[in-house]
């Protein structure tokens, strides 16, 4: 089913309606920032979320302090202002919470520039660390609940996709010397990738596939350097004009089930070197996909390559 609305948008909203009537019923003075604090922090992964929203309170608590501090001096002071946000850039980098740079800048100066008449500064910053905290914990806690994101089920579908893919490019140019779509390929073992990374930070999946993991790690390393192969495989036929030559099958004995070392018909060595280099690309390929279990072209497995000049 493929959704008009994505979840995450719809999420996003249902997030904002909890984080209003919390703050409603908390009696927050300004539920503006607790929505906010939502927004950002709902991200496309439950641990995603944890991390924005940890940022978010990191930069809004020295945003906080540091305005409070500036604030008791004048507020709404045009070079305090200045000199404020930098102060809170330079603490944010000293600790390293360059993630919560711009957020603890944004709280300096709403503290700065929205601070009222007799407000308190110290109150109005603790304020704003809390409707924070609000709006993270609403964030965490809906993102997890309602329609939560199933990242291992992509993951293993991404899987299987590859597997089928690699096998068929592997076919498509050391079988049939095609020119295959490696462009996609890429795209698709950065899709796996991705996905992979997402579980594995995910907190909450971790006691759940925690043992396949490192598992499919492996198969993803092998993934690449399958596709690094493949990828001198295709050098080598641009920058040597090769081509695959086709072999007698009924001269060719079936029990030899181990790849052939193949043969440039040239009378130049240097293009015996590049067949010999070509087919052993080949074999390691075919080798590491009968390690994950792959299918490999029936012509490969049971009698190599023989290659020459276009």
């Amino acid at each position: 089913m493929k959704w008009v609305i994505g979840l995450r948008n719809i999420k996003t909203g249902i997030a904002i309606c909890v984080c209003l009537i919390v703050s409603a019923l908390l009696h927050l003075e300004y539920p503006f920032y607790a929505a906010i604090a939502t927004i950002i922090s709902m991200e496309n992964s439950i641990t995603n979320s944890f991390t924005a929203g940890k940022h978010r309170t990191m930069g809004t608590m020295v945003g906080a302090i540091v305005g409070a501090s500036f604030a008791f001096i004048e507020p709404g002071n045009a070079v305090y202002c200045a000199i404020g946000v930098m102060v809170v850039i330079y603490l944010c980098n000293l600790l390293h919470w360059k993630k919560s740079v711009s957020i603890g800048c944004i709280v300096f100066l709403a503290i700065m520039l929205n601070l009222q008449n007799g407000e308190s500064p110290m109150s109005y910053g603790l304020n704003r660390i809390i409707d924070t905290v609000i709006g993270i914990v609403v964030a965490v806690i809906v993102n997890y609940a309602v329609f939560p994101p199933r990242h291992e089920v992509k993951l293993h579908k991404a899987r299987k996709a590859l597997a089928k893919r690699m096998a068929q490019i592997f076919e498509e140019m050391a079988e049939l010397g095609e020119e295959a779509d490696l462009k996609g390929l890429r795209a698709e073992l950065n899709s796996l990738e991705k996905y992979y990374e997402l579980c594995r930070d995910e907190f909450h999946l971790k006691k759940d596939i925690s043992e396949t993991m490192d598992q499919i790690g492996d198969e993803i390393e092998s993934y690449r350097h399958i596709y690094e192969h493949l990828i001198i495989l295709r050098r080598l036929v641009d920058e040597h004009h090769l081509e695959l030559k086709g072999i007698n099958f009924e001269d060719v004995d079936d029990s030899n089930t181990e790849p052939l070392a193949g043969k440039v018909h040239s009378q130049d060595q240097d293009q015996d070197h590049v067949g010999i280099v070509y087919n052993y690309h080949v074999n390691w390929i075919y080798k590491e996909l009968q390690k994950l279990g792959l299918p490999v072209p029936l012509h490969i497995r049971q009698f190599g390559h023989n290659v020459s000049r276009a």
